[in-house]
């Protein structure tokens, strides 16, 4: 039993930890990002950006536009120094160039690039980073960080420079760097545009300062979200776009608006269908907006997410336990959508991230599968526990609606049923002469012989009750009844005999009464005593038929109700009458006797009796008593016949054929 609870509630719960632990792992993080990242994005769809951002997107169709290659690298600097003129006049805020001027090119441009530079103050130049892996004895021992910066001249004319770092794996950016890795002092390209704008450069230092080094991006949507013009409209037509680049934070790099056109893209959560990726110069937008705004992504600490999972998974865990099927589904549908609902308006409203993959989706079926397995297991052993320790009592139909419900069942059933009652002659004597343990010894080695017949025939045992059982066919039809009675009967007989055998001197002749009739089967009794029984006037009648073989001296009688009175192993016993009741009824016994002479001779005399011949029915009963002295029937009929008195109530009944008791 203690393993058993290990196993239900110990294991379980270690499961959910160790899944809780396994979800704030680098690995289990990376995973969250994914898959709950992305379907959180997805959920709330794209947003309105941030107005004052504004990209001017280098593409094909613009140096197509300007009469330029397709090569950046082979534009004069005199088109850049021509792009911050105009966004000068057009009064940007800050210029921040996604594109690396490393080295001199023609020096007309290279002069006019840094005039406008130096006159606009207010551009930043992109510092690029490149790692290079250290290989110590053929080992990768580790990676050194190179900053390479833009041509000096223009480094020197602008107010700025600094690298745009973007995390690229796995192949996914949901992050961006506000400090270069390994320099904490050094901005990136977003973070020190930001920071140039600011009144208190201090203070917002030290907010920068105080934020994680990746935070989260809020990415608004997909690729040419943020407001983005063509570098050629800059140019040729500046006052198209006057009213966007007034007083905005312009960043200028490579952004196509068709996939075929990309040489600087990243897969995102809103990588579009056609397969166009957001550019780094629109992240870097993002990430720039997400600061000015101050709607970047904000997360728990990992342990609050693992503990959130936690407990989570414990309540799901707990509904499908507790819970029957069909309300455990409900509980925990409930409980994902609820925990969905919480999720997502954190996200939506508060841009709070928290784990929803792990918790919902993976919590959910994992714990809601364990649960529910754990409570079929426990329930089925329950029924095995149920049906071994009443399947010896009560019938499986019956056992079936108390494991079902929790509490007995109100409804009792109606049935026509054929109800079988035994007794032992002779048990009375027995118990007075044998210890309570010997009898009991004695009476579980006679039922032994009893029982199995009945409940291999299909028998109900309603009751048993010191030496006698009542046992009920509540479904057996009464027109094919007796091909199931008669093998029952038989087996019976042919065990008590063994039975008897075994213990000559502790015999137990048993007599057998069978009837047919209506009866209600349920549960009776009050506060905390009930007993599953039947209920209806055949189990008195059957009783009575029962005690009736003592004075026919039969073993076994049976009701017109239940037999084939063409079978020839029956044996009409006429119409009787027991005391108390209105109704006669027809007996039948097997035919035990050897003597076919004594079966015809029978027949003829009972069919006397049954017309009221009395006279000529005595006459030939008392001839039968004499030729077969030891038939039972025989001797109760000629001795109620030798009993009549004219006008008596006896000789009233004998008229009609009908033999009445005198006693129960």
């Amino acid at each position: 039993m203690r393993w058993r609870t290990i196993k239900s509630t110990g294991l379980p719960v270690l499961m959910i930890a160790l899944l809780s632990l396994w979800s704030i792992s680098p690995y289990g993080l990376r995973i969250e990002e994914r898959f709950g990242l992305e379907a959180l994005f997805w959920l709330r769809g794209p947003i309105e950006p941030p107005p004052g951002v504004v990209v001017v997107a280098i593409t094909k169709h613009s140096a197509k536009a300007l009469g330029l290659s397709d090569k950046l690298y082979e534009w004069s600097r005199d088109i850049h120094g021509k792009l911050v003129e105009n966004l000068t006049q057009l009064e940007a805020g800050r210029i921040a160039f996604d594109v690396f001027f490393e080295h001199a090119r023609d020096q007309a441009g290279d002069k006019h690039f840094e005039r406008a530079i130096r006159g606009a103050n207010n551009v930043f130049l992109f510092v690029r980073a490149e790692r290079e892996f250290l290989d110590v004895g053929g080992q990768m021992e580790g990676e050194l960080q190179t900053l390479l910066y833009p041509y000096a001249p223009f480094a020197r004319a602008a107010i700025g420079t600094a690298p745009l770092i973007l995390p690229k794996v796995p192949a996914r950016v949901n992050r961006f760097y506000l400090r270069l890795p390994g320099h904490s002092e050094r901005s990136t390209l977003h973070a020190a545009t930001w920071l140039s704008e600011q009144a208190n450069p201090a203070l917002a230092a030290e907010y920068l300062a105080s934020l994680p080094v990746m935070p989260l991006l809020n990415l608004y949507g997909p690729p040419r979200t943020i407001t983005t013009v063509e570098f050629s409209q800059v140019i040729q037509d500046p006052s198209s776009v006057a009213e966007l680049i007034a007083g905005a934070t312009v960043f200028v790099g490579y952004s196509a608006n068709q996939q075929p056109d990309q040489k600087d893209g990243f897969y995102t959560a809103f990588t579009s269908p056609q397969g166009l990726d957001i550019s780094g110069v629109e992240l870097a937008a993002t990430a720039y907006a997400n600061l000015a705004q101050g709607q970047f992504l904000k997360e728990w600490l990992p342990a609050y997410n693992g503990l959130l999972a936690f407990l989570y998974g414990l309540v799901v865990y707990y509904c499908s336990r507790r819970f029957a099927p069909l309300g455990s589904a409900i509980a925990v549908a409930g409980l994902a959508i609820s925990m969905s609902v919480i999720v997502y308006l954190c996200f939506g409203f508060y841009q709070l991230w928290l784990p929803w993959f792990h918790t919902v989706v993976v919590m959910t079926l994992l714990c809601a599968t364990v649960g529910m397995w754990l409570r079929s297991r426990e329930s089925d052993f329950q029924q095995r526990l149920l049906h071994w320790a009443f399947g010896k009592y009560l019938p499986q139909e019956e056992l079936q609606k108390l494991v079902a419900g929790k509490s007995l069942p109100d409804r009792r059933d109606y049935h026509h049923s054929v109800c079988l009652v035994t007794d032992a002659q002779g048990f009375s004597r027995l118990s007075e002469q044998l210890s309570p343990a010997a009898l009991a010894d004695l009476m579980q080695e006679y039922y032994y012989n009893l029982i199995p017949p009945i409940r291999q025939a299909g028998g109900i045992i309603s009751d048993v009750a010191g030496d006698g059982v009542i046992a009920l066919w509540p479904h057996l039809s009464p027109g094919t009844s007796w091909q199931t009675l008669h093998a029952v009967v038989k087996k019976i007989n042919s065990n008590i005999d063994n039975f008897n055998q075994v213990h000559p001197d502790l015999q137990l002749p048993t007599r057998i009464g069978i009837h047919a009739g209506e009866i209600v089967l349920g549960h009776f009794g009050a506060l905390d005593h009930h007993e599953f029984r039947a209920m209806g006037d055949i189990v008195n009648t059957t009783s009575r038929l029962e005690g009736a073989n003592k004075m026919l001296g039969t073993r076994v009688l049976l009701s017109e109700e239940c037999v084939d009175k063409e079978d020839a192993q029956l044996r009409d016993l006429g119409r009787y009458q027991f005391v108390g009741k209105n109704n006669p009824l027809r007996l039948f016994t097997l035919w035990e006797s050897p003597e076919a002479e004594l079966k015809g001779l029978f027949e003829k005399a009972r069919e006397n009796l049954e017309k009221g011949d009395l006279a000529q029915a005595s006459e030939k009963f008392q001839c039968l008593l004499k030729r077969f002295p030891e038939d039972g029937p025989t001797q109760f009929i000629a001795g109620v016949l030798s009993e009549i008195k004219p006008d008596s109530e006896i000789s009233h009944g004998l008229e009609n054929g009908i033999i009445q008791f005198k006693s129960k």
